[in-house]
């Protein structure tokens, strides 16, 4: 991980979120890219637009980003190599350009924390584009949730044509960098059958993770969030991994239409990956 691209808004649950950033740069060694999308102002023809107001918006970023770079180098007493990118548009175009930019290895985002407000924010909001749409491993950290010693990691996956993905690879990559226990936790429709092809996908599963500290757990429930949300609050773990590719049952989590029973009240860190 020798880049981590740290998306800012300046908002407290972002600040949480870079805290937490800067605990996973001192893990990895790792350089910070600090990015700030600042807005592209509303023009019409009926009233001037003045060119002043960008380099002004401009400014306010970067010296914005200028001070979070000096606070975050007081504040931990170490040498961080921290590049700041302040440019105009959405905050996904920015965050998506700048970490081609950077060729980023990892992004960590935030939001907000509280059950009520994570449901009416975070649905559509631009952490889970990033995290649906970029290929970058991406973490999303709720705004009450400090950095703790990664030492169990919780995937929860369908396992559905596993093998024909590098799913498990990179699942396994980030169990031995952290040198935690991968869980991989798997909800099955209790109206399905156990088919031939999941068969080899879990076959090929643990074959992949021979030499790796795992297990494997499947939880049943018609309603993926519900199950997840009861199974892990009885089975803590550190970050909960998923996929939120279209054609997998977890894309749903990522989705407006999802209902009050979103897994992920537990407030746990979330880690998307491709």
């Amino acid at each position: 991980m020798e880049t981590i691209l740290i998306p800012t808004d300046f908002s407290p649950s972002a600040a949480n979120a870079v805290d937490y950033a800067i605990e996973l740069a001192k893990f990895f060694d790792s350089r910070i890219v600090l990015v700030h999308a600042y807005p592209v102002p509303n023009i019409s023809y009926e009233v001037p637009f003045p060119v002043e107001t960008i380099s002004t918006f401009q400014k306010i970023s970067e010296e914005k980003l200028s001070a979070l770079k000096k606070e975050i180098l007081e504040k931990h007493g170490r040498d961080f190599d921290i590049e700041c990118i302040s440019d105009m548009g959405s905050p996904f175009e920015v965050i998506e350009a700048a970490a081609k930019k950077t060729n980023a290895d990892l992004i960590v985002m935030g939001i907000i924390g509280e059950a009520g407000a994570f449901k009416e924010h975070i649905i559509g909001s631009t952490a889970v584009a990033v995290a649906r749409k970029l290929e970058v491993p991406t973490f999303i950290i709720p705004e009450t949730i400090k950095y703790q010693r990664i030492q169990k990691i919780s995937f929860a996956c369908d396992l559905e044509k596993t093998e024909e993905t590098d799913l498990v690879y990179v699942a396994k990559y980030f169990s031995k960098v952290f040198d935690a226990e991968l869980e991989i936790v798997n909800v099955e429709d209790p109206e399905g059958k156990i088919t031939h092809e999941k068969a080899i996908s879990y076959l090929f599963v643990e074959e992949k993770l021979e030499h790796v500290n795992h297990k494997t757990t499947h939880i049943e429930g018609a309603n993926v969030a519900e199950q997840l949300e009861n199974y892990f609050t009885f089975h803590p773990t550190n970050v909960i991994m998923l996929n939120p590719k279209k054609h997998n049952i977890f894309y749903n989590l990522f989705n407006q239409s999802i209902t009050n029973t979103l897994a992920f009240h537990s407030m746990l860190p979330i880690l998307a990956i491709h």
